[in-house]
């Protein structure tokens, strides 16, 4: 009789898990932290409440700039025209006269925050109310549903919004664009012109680990608070993380804040084997076969980023049948297979029935049976006839 029954296939149903940590402090009341790895969202705080996004709104006009640049290596003259509107926000410190690249002002754009960047790329391509309008579409195309803007500098406006969930989805779009990936994790640039431009985070590097930050945009005003959006990779983890709303002072507060989640992840959490291949979690009882019992056994690991030491209390529990009834056909789901850590379920998936179960022919019974007593019906009576 053939062997069945010997592997499961495990259905992985790996479900996001959302970490909400208490053990640092930080000022930042809008904020969201992925990990890139699995895309999935470690921690927030009123990550989908509206709110001024400040110069994160440069993300989107770096974006929509790209699209619409059709060389790069282009020059433009900066005129007067670059610095309407442009008091009280920061400026990458092109003058007028100065000819420039499309490239080194998406680098004024997106190191030093510059409005004059900006305003020179919109004037040079769509033109204001267009430049807008595409912002608006291509928020739309990402499928950022709470999410609006009415400038491409990202002053403070009842109409130029977002959330912190939003602009992480945005970040994450825009890192797929190599130009744009290349800027947002450039510490220093030198302009065509001789300008010398740094990001925002360099005042900062004598007092803070900035180095640990692998690419950011900050953004700053009175709406908004201190901003960032950033990326780093940590022990072979990457993260993204958006903080809004940090407090105005100190002036690096967002730095701190986004440095405080980063350093507490990096330090408590890691990469855990949950489930071991080999492992047996299981046994069910087969009905009407030779195999008299199945062993639901792990087929492949499964690990999963987690607070430290995780693996080491799990209690694993099979949900399901408690027997393998006859005619329980191959693809038949058997239950569920939960992973559970202090009283909350880490992880489950479905337990499918991978091969076809030999049962023994019920016919061929009733005949082995009706022989039997009629065997002993016989001996029986043959007994009787000799007393």
């Amino acid at each position: 009789m053939k062997k069945c029954l010997k592997f499961l296939i495990f259905l992985f149903l790996c479900f996001p898990i959302y970490v909400y940590a208490s053990n640092f402090d930080i000022s930042g009341e809008n904020v969201i932290l992925y990990n890139l790895n699995d895309d999935t969202i470690l921690y927030e705080i009123n990550s989908q409440e509206q709110t001024n996004i400040a110069s994160l709104t440069k993300i989107m006009t770096a974006l929509v700039a790209i699209d619409n640049i059709d060389d790069l290596n282009d020059y433009i003259t900066i005129t007067s025209q670059d610095f309407v509107g442009t008091n009280g926000y920061s400026k990458a410190g092109f003058q007028v006269g100065d000819k420039v690249t499309y490239l080194d002002l998406l680098y004024g754009i997106l190191l030093p925050s510059g409005a004059d960047a900006v305003n020179a790329i919109v004037n040079n391509t769509l033109g204001y109310d267009d430049f807008v309008l595409q912002m608006n579409a291509l928020a739309d195309t990402i499928g950022l549903e709470n999410t609006s803007f009415s400038n491409p500098i990202g002053k403070d406006d009842v109409d130029n919004y977002s959330t912190a969930y939003d602009i992480a989805i945005l970040l994450k779009y825009a890192l797929k664009n190599e130009v744009f990936r290349s800027i947002f994790t450039t510490k220093e640039y030198t302009t065509t012109n001789g300008l010398n431009l740094e990001s925002t985070l360099s005042p900062y590097k004598d007092f803070l680990e900035i180095d640990k930050i692998i690419g950011s945009k900050s953004g700053f005003t009175k709406g908004a608070g201190r901003c960032l959006a950033s990326i780093t990779t940590l022990n072979d983890v990457d993260y993204l993380l958006v903080v809004i709303k940090s407090s105005i002072e100190p002036i690096y507060s967002a730095v701190l804040d986004s440095l405080t989640i980063y350093d507490y992840y990096n330090e408590n959490y890691s990469y855990q084997t949950i489930l071991e291949k080999g492992d047996i979690i299981a046994s069910i009882p087969i009905m009407w076969s030779k195999e008299k019992e199945y062993n639901i056994v792990v087929t492949e690991n499964v690990i999963q980023y987690l607070e430290n030491k995780t693996s080491e209390n799990l209690e694993y529990v099979f949900d399901g049948v408690t027997q393998i009834e006859k005619g329980t056909e191959k693809g038949t789901k058997l239950g569920t297979i939960q992973v559970i850590h202090d009283n909350d379920v880490i992880y489950t998936s479905d337990v499918i029935l991978n091969e076809d179960i030999e049962y023994y022919n019920p016919i061929l019974w009733i005949i082995v049976i009706f022989l039997l007593i009629t065997l002993i019906i016989r001996l029986l009576f043959r007994k009787k006839k000799r007393k």
